[in-house]
């Protein structure tokens, strides 16, 4: 694959072809609007990095940025949010380390509160609890800060100070338990961002979105909000087709919870055959 397939982009049918080799099925990007049109062309961007497609936002912006002089006015705002340096470091756990001066010094347990500075200071931020106490147990500590950015719903934050932590040997039960909760909070939210778009895409059906909600239920079936979705579905659907008459008022929670039932149990018996074949 080119390393700069962004070169010769001039044209919305160039952009969808670059999506595409990268393996994404633009959601709002038309063939059928030749210029790009700079509305979908963000929305495209928002849920690429909502997926992870990290590469491919890249290529995005650099893209937006050689056509800076065409960028409505009202764009500009828009594109200052998704820096790329900013993307990149996001797709690598450990890359925000390579960008600081030095950075090989930082791995020493010495300098730990330094490191700590340096990552907040990314946000704009600086820390809270911890306490620079020589004498203090610096991964407790560490814990504590980020148990701090949990309750302020900063995850990324909270992942970027747990990822970093093995790599300044601090080891520490709650670095873990913070880390992985909010992992596990930034994937939902993002996934939700990815099916509202397939909700709303031109290019995608309804029957589309169906699918979309039950594979992420099959694979976060803990999560209570795919249900939900999937529950709107339904219900919109008997709605349009009164396939159950007079029924659907009178027993209407029961029926969607039985027709949600009966979709998730042929969704895994599907999946159950496709994986044994």
């Amino acid at each position: 694959m080119a390393t700069d397939v962004s070169g010769n982009i001039s044209n919305q049918n160039d952009l969808i072809a670059m999506c595409q080799v990268y393996g994404w099925d633009p959601l709002f990007m038309s063939k059928e609007q030749i210029n790009i049109e700079w509305d979908s062309f963000f929305r495209e961007l928002e849920v690429c990095r909502a997926a992870g497609e990290w590469k491919l936002c890249e290529e995005l912006l650099k893209v937006a940025k050689r056509m800076k002089g065409k960028l409505p006015v009202n764009y500009s705002s828009q594109l200052a949010q998704y820096a790329a340096s900013d993307l990149l470091q996001q797709s690598s756990r450990y890359s925000w380390f390579e960008s600081l001066p030095g950075w090989r010094l930082w791995f020493n347990k010495h300098r730990v509160s330094d490191a700590l500075r340096q990552i907040l200071s990314g946000q704009n931020l600086e820390p809270q609890v911890f306490c620079f106490d020589s004498k203090a147990d610096f991964a407790e500590q560490w814990c504590l800060e980020m148990k701090y950015w949990n309750t302020q719903q900063k995850h990324e934050l909270v992942i970027a100070l747990g990822n970093s932590a093995s790599l300044l040997d601090l080891f520490h039960p709650g670095i873990s338990q913070c880390l992985e909760e909010s992992t596990l909070i930034v994937a939902r939210t993002n996934k939700q961002i990815v099916l509202k778009a397939i909700k709303q895409s031109p290019l995608r059906s309804r029957s589309d979105y169906e699918k979309s909600i039950l594979k992420a239920w099959a694979l976060d079936p803990d999560c209570d909000v795919y249900l939900d979705l999937l529950r709107k579905v339904v219900a919109f659907r008997l709605r349009q087709t009164k396939q159950y008459g007079l029924l659907a008022d009178e027993f209407r929670r029961e029926i969607v919870e039985f027709e949600v039932t009966k979709k998730l149990v042929r969704y895994l018996m599907q999946a159950g055959s496709e994986h044994a074949s």
